[in-house]
């Protein structure tokens, strides 16, 4: 009898915990996030511009709210990155600093006109349209912010000779702070010349027309075409950068622009993208090999 009654207490106490891991493991193996359609899919495009009219060269529309103006300045090739609002078809651009950018879309046989307003200038140009042809990356064509950042930082040659066992350092944070990444790199040994101050990063954004947009806190922005280097399988793939600015190409946590990305849609990561920035670092004698890791979620 007694033996009865302790089975029985022994059957309530493990019956919920039987009843929560069931739950969870069917959650993690049969579990399917379903991301959000991007807001702006039917709307994205890239326009280039011939006319030497205006100074803008290019507009490119995301399939979030992102916008990346390419256009001529005194120094060269400049990026404006900004959000975008579209009505009746126009498309009003504003950038971190609050200059907007208006840009009237309308077809004209197999090209379109488009009129652009900056302030009180105005002027119509003919333009050739783009729209996404990213194969496979749907679920990537939007715009993400990021939560946890990691780093692998890996020293490989040391003063000339290579390094027998290296050892890889390991550091995680939430957001995503380049000057709070360099501070710890330097720490380890690892120098890093450029000014990384205000580089926290807010938002990325993959376009379908292969444009690729990073906005900071303190309204810097980086800017690059991205292509893949692998088959995608698994909503993942190896890609590479082309950083447009000179800025970016500055970072040394970036400037390889190799990188690999993976969209989780189950299990414990379900929702998020992970973006891993791959590149070396050459310090003096000394190299180092890098893998900075963005965990991203939709925007």
């Amino acid at each position: 009898m007694k033996l009865n009654k302790l089975f029985v207490a022994l059957m309530v106490v493990a019956l919920p915990l039987g009843f929560t891991a069931c739950g969870g493991d069917d959650n993690d193996d049969n579990g399917s996030y379903e991301f959000p359609e991007a807001p702006n899919k039917a709307k994205a495009a890239t326009y280039t511009f011939s006319s030497q009219e205006t100074p803008i060269q290019s507009v490119s529309f995301g399939e979030g709210n992102s916008a990346i103006i390419e256009m001529e300045g005194v120094d060269g090739v400049e990026y404006i990155i900004g959000t975008y609002t579209e009505k009746d078809g126009t498309y009003t651009v504003t950038s971190p600093d609050g200059q907007t950018y208006q840009f009237k879309v309308s077809v004209n046989g197999s090209s379109y006109d488009v009129q652009i307003t900056v302030g009180q200038e105005q002027v119509t140009v003919t333009a050739k349209k783009t729209t996404a042809t990213a194969s496979g990356a749907d679920l990537l064509l939007c715009d993400w912010k990021p939560f946890r950042t990691k780093i692998n930082l890996t020293k490989v040659i040391e003063n000339g000779r290579k390094v027998e066992k290296p050892g890889t350092l390991t550091k995680e944070w939430d957001g995503a702070n380049f000057e709070v990444i360099k501070t710890w790199a330097e720490d380890q040994g690892c120098d890093i010349d450029e000014d990384l101050e205000g580089y926290v990063l807010q938002k990325v954004a993959f376009f379908g027309t292969y444009k690729f947009s990073a906005a900071f806190a303190n309204k810097k922005s980086y800017a690059a075409t991205w292509k893949t280097t692998s088959a995608w399988k698994d909503n993942g793939a190896d890609l590479q950068f082309t950083w447009e600015d000179e800025k970016s190409k500055e970072n040394d946590f970036i400037k390889d622009g190799k990188a690999r990305v993976k969209i989780y849609t189950s299990g414990a990561y379900e929702g998020e993208c992970w973006l891993t920035l791959i590149s070396s670092i050459d310090d003096k004698d000394d190299k180092w090999n890098v893998e900075v890791n963005f965990r991203l979620i939709r925007f």
